[in-house]
This record gives C-alpha cells, structure tokens and sequence, in this order.
C-alpha cells in the first residue's frame, strides 16, 4: 500500500512539474508586478538612515502653519533634505550615488533639517556635522552652515526629501498617492532662509593675470579670492527674475518612484519611475521619458553644470602658471585660458505647489508628443520644469499653480571640475585652488589630498554606493 501511495504522490508531482514546465515554454505566465522579485531588492541605504531613525521618534506640540490642512501635506512638521554626491548612470535622466569615501576633502552626503512653525519661513537647520570634512574635524573645526558643491559636467547631485507630520510620520508615500495635485520646484531664490533679499555672490573673487609691456600674458598675476557680487544676477532681485536665469546655474531632473523606499533600479529607465495618469507601472516598457514621468520633487537630482561666461574678460586668463606643462623649447609654463564659470553662493528655493484634481498632465513640446495618448486637453497642461511652474503660459495654457509651503536652503558651489585639464595634473589648476581654498589647504595639498577620493566602493563595504535614482 505504501508503495502504491508513493507511486501516486511520484506520478502528481511530474503531471504538476509538467504542466509547468509547459506553461513556461509556451508562454502561459502570469506576472504579478505588485510581486516583483525586482521590487525585492534590499532598499540602498544611505546617511539618510540616520536621520530618519531619529525623525520618526520626534512628536511636535506646538503650534505649526498648516497650508494644506485637508490635502497631503497635513500636519508637515519637518523635513529632512539630503543632498548626495553621485555621476550619470546609463543616460542623463539616471544618477548612482558615490560611493562615501569618509577620508575626502568634500562631503559626499550632506543634510538640512527643516522645521516647520508658526512664523512666516519654516527653519532651516544646516546639519553641520554633515559639511565638515575629515582634515577640517582633525583641526577642531566646525562645518559651514551650508551645503557645499562642487560644479561640473561629472557630477550629480541626487536630492531627497523626506516629510514627517506632527506625529513623527513619514508622509512621503502620501505625498505620491496624491502626487497628481502636486510638483516641487526649484529656482535660485531671491530671499534667504528668512526671507531677506540677498545678493548672489561669485566665489571666484577677483584676479587679473600678469601683462607685459607689450600686454602679453606673463607669470605673476594676482588672486583676490573674497567672493564679489556676481554680475549675472547684477539687477535681478525678483524670484521671475532669478529663475529664468536658473537654467544657466543647475539643471534639475526629477526622478520620483512608485514608492518612497525604490532607489535600488540603476539600469532602467522607468521602471521604478511614477507616471503620470493615466499611466501605471505596467506602462513602464513603453512609456516615454521624461515626458511620461510624473514630476513631483521629492526625489531627483542636480546637474551644477554652470555655462561659461564667454564675456567675462576680468576672468578669462588664470594668473597662476600650470608649472607642469612647460614647453621644452621655450622653458614657459603653460596657461589656463579656458572660458570659466561662475562660482555661485545663493540660495535655493523649494517651493511645493499644488493644483486642481486631474488637470496635471506634461506640456508638449513637439508633433510626437501632441499625438501621444496621454496628452489630449490643453487645459490640463501645467505640469512644467522644474524653474518654471507658469510654463503653461507659453502655451496658451493657465497655470493653476497655487503655493503651498516654501523654505530656502543656502548653496555654495565652491569649485568645479570644469577647472581642470584633464591631460595633466597641477595644482595651480583653479580646481585644486578653489578646493584649498574652501578647506584651508594650499593647492598642492588640495591635490595631493583629492587624489585618493573612491567614486564606486568594492566588496559592499560601508562605503553605501549601490544607491540609485
């Protein structure tokens, strides 16, 4: 008998391995996409982590402005931001954070913590312990109250925010389940943290190469580096004013998931990615980036890729000599006449907006997008970059962008990899003198001490580079 019953039980499991087996070759699958393995994936951790721990526990009493009392920003207490250093990953709309190399001459993860009140600007609490660097601990100093940058076509910046109401709740998923009413956006401000009117300021300072008399560039300039106002922004003090001239400062790219915790995709570039209705998650194979993307703000990254300024003379020849790329015939050292850019200290204006229920849509820019599926009303067309939330305008659109809440966070782009050849390595390249100068350290030791700096961790250390976004 048992061997009959062993034969039995033998024979159900080929017929059931069988038929799916059989299933499989012939395409009869179900997937499940709220069940993906994918989704799986450990969450990327960050510094982040930290903070969050620490948020979740904190209960507000007293009174706090409540703009949005019966939307998705209820009750908002604070507001954790963490800016984290990273480089494009696959294409220009995909970012991979650094790996945190706690020995380099900057931060690779920096933090704000925003405080909600009843005055009229939240508080913006620089955690300085995260801007500080190791050679600046090791000599007893404190970090600057605020987050520094560095500049360049190489580098992204990846930004999250994470909101927590009165309750120490992290609000971030209810942001997105509403995200439909809702875009972040981001502007070179024209009040700081207190609403004061401030000047943008240029940390390059002021040089003037060595002339001749003949008026040829000669060694021996000068270098004044006290930042000065900067030109650009001469004349601008109003937030249209400054955020048409944005573009030229930071490009911002929005990169929100289906979820809070999904930063752990770097390969495609839509899978993890919110869409906007009346797309889901199963439109993600053919879903058009970034025009499908549902921009919201509270995940993205900055490209600090400032433009050249062609007409800035007082900038253009770089007094210090690039002493290793001496011309054997002449014995002259080389020079540094690349076009620079402006080294902007300003602040940064995160502005959450909301709009009517269903009128969110992308505008369309071309034929393509005029015919796709999900843009068919005009009127819906105000979902907009992410430096203009009246884009709609152009378009002969009304923009129903209304404020919600606002804080201004202080920026300093103190250097930029623009400022280096990249055939050779010197330390009077401005790079290596701007870092030093940020750090108090000469040029030499700037260079000596960026030389070791670890962009990708190996072995999955501590070093949290799988973070992706």
């Amino acid at each position: 008998m048992n061997r009959i019953l062993l034969s039995a039980l033998a024979l159900l499991g080929l017929c059931s391995l069988l038929t799916s087996c059989d299933s499989f070759v012939f395409g009869n699958v179900h997937v499940d996409y709220e069940d993906s393995p994918l989704n799986a994936k450990a969450v990327p951790h960050s510094g982040a982590d930290r903070y969050v721990d620490s948020l979740l526990k904190v209960k507000v009493s007293e009174p706090l402005q409540n703009p949005d009392p019966e939307g998705a920003f209820k009750d908002w207490a604070t507001c954790l931001v963490m800016f984290k250093e990273g480089h494009s990953h696959g294409s220009e709309g995909m970012v991979h954070g650094n790996f945190v190399y706690h020995n380099a001459p900057w931060r690779q993860e920096e933090f704000a913590i925003i405080h909600n009140g009843m005055g009229p600007w939240p508080r913006v609490d620089i955690q300085r312990s995260s801007t500080v660097t190791y050679l600046e601990q090791s000599e007893g100093k404190q970090g600057p109250d605020y987050i520094r940058i560095i500049g360049g076509k190489l580098k992204r910046w990846g930004l999250v925010l994470y909101f927590f109401d009165k309750e120490g709740r992290l609000m971030n998923d209810r942001i997105l389940e509403q995200s439909d009413q809702y875009q972040i956006f981001f502007t070179v401000s024209e009040v700081d943290d207190k609403g004061q009117p401030y000047e943008v300021m240029d940390v390059r300072g002021t040089w003037r190469p060595g002339r001749d008399q003949f008026g040829e560039w000669v060694k021996g300039g000068t270098i004044d580096p006290k930042p000065i106002p900067s030109p650009t922004f001469a004349g601008k003090s109003t937030w249209q004013d400054r955020a048409k001239l944005t573009p030229s400062i930071f490009q911002y790219t929005y990169r929100d998931t289906w979820v809070h915790d999904a930063m752990g995709d770097g390969v495609r570039e839509l899978f993890n990615q919110r869409l906007l209705p009346p797309l889901t998650k199963d439109d993600a194979n053919w879903a058009v980036g970034p025009y499908d993307q549902d921009r919201v703000g509270l995940k993205g990254h900055f490209n600090f890729d400032i433009e050249a300024d062609e007409s800035d003379r007082a900038h253009r020849d770089w007094p210090l000599e690039i002493t290793r790329r001496v011309d054997p015939t002449t014995g002259q050292g080389g020079r540094y006449t690349r076009p620079t850019y402006l080294l902007p200290r300003f602040y940064l204006s995160v502005r959450v907006m909301k709009c009517p229920k269903g009128k969110k849509a992308l505008i369309p820019r071309d034929t393509y997008l005029s015919r796709h599926s999900t843009y068919q009303f005009l009127s819906k067309f105000i979902c907009a970059d992410a430096h203009n939330p009246d884009e709609a305008k152009e378009y002969g659109a009304d923009s129903q962008w209304k404020d919600v809440l606002r804080f201004n966070i202080p920026i300093k782009v103190f250097c930029s990899s623009f400022d280096t050849d990249p055939t050779t390595i010197d330390p009077n390249d401005p790079f290596y003198y701007f870092l030093g100068q940020e750090i108090g350290l000469r040029s030499e030791e700037a260079l000596e001490a960026a030389q070791n700096v670890q962009t990708h961790g190996v072995g999955g250390g501590s070093g949290l580079g799988n973070w992706f976004l």
